[in-house]
């Protein structure tokens, strides 16, 4: 058979209580930083794919990036890590059954050069793959610029930026494209690649 045990330690921050039901439209959805970088050197790694931007996971802690927000905190409405499925699995699953949407701006959306390069190669899409370093927030947008500027003010947040934000598109999640269009983003379907974990 299979045993699976879990555990978490630590201390509950004051300030934050997050649920995907206080989103409400307007909210803005924030990154820390540049997306599919961990699931794109994985995939690279593995099938010995070189790029010569220097790709590298952006595998990292994020309690430094949690515990920036609390000085927003009341504002925080949701914070998580992309990690499998990436940015798409997690926007979908907030919007799931909910009287809100959200759109995203795909010029605003953080890709370093060598994720994009492989994701062109290869046929990918960077809001699919899982991201080891990175944060992913809703908050009021009263306090984004707060947040922003909190997460900027160190290393591993240093390219936060705005992405999207919730609109009145109930349970679906929409990418407005560089070309001025949308289109729906999916939960990502059947084997997720790289599988990592």
């Amino acid at each position: 058979g299979i045993y699976v045990n879990t555990a978490g330690i630590g201390e509950k921050l004051d300030g934050f209580d997050l649920s995907c039901a206080a989103i409400a439209e307007g909210d803005c959805v924030v990154a820390s930083g540049p997306i599919g970088d961990h699931g794109m050197a994985i995939m690279c790694a593995r099938e010995n794919i070189r790029i010569r931007s220097g790709l590298a996971s952006d595998s990292a802690p994020v309690h430094r990036l949690v515990e920036a927000l609390t000085g927003v905190a009341g504002g925080i409405r949701f914070m998580r890590d992309p990690t499998r499925g990436g940015v798409a699995a997690v926007l979908n699953e907030i919007v799931e059954g909910r009287a809100f949407g959200i759109e995203m701006d795909e010029q605003a959306i953080p890709v370093s050069v060598g994720t994009r390069a492989g994701c062109e190669m290869l046929g990918m899409d960077p809001l699919h793959l899982a991201c080891e370093g990175r944060l992913l927030a809703v908050c009021a947008s009263d306090c984004v610029d707060a947040a922003l500027a909190a997460w900027r003010a160190l290393p591993e947040g240093e390219q936060a930026t705005k992405i999207g934000e919730a609109t009145g598109l109930a349970g679906r999640v929409a990418l407005r494209t560089v070309t001025g269009g949308r289109r729906l983003v999916a939960m990502p379907r059947g084997e997720l690649l790289p599988r990592i974990c």
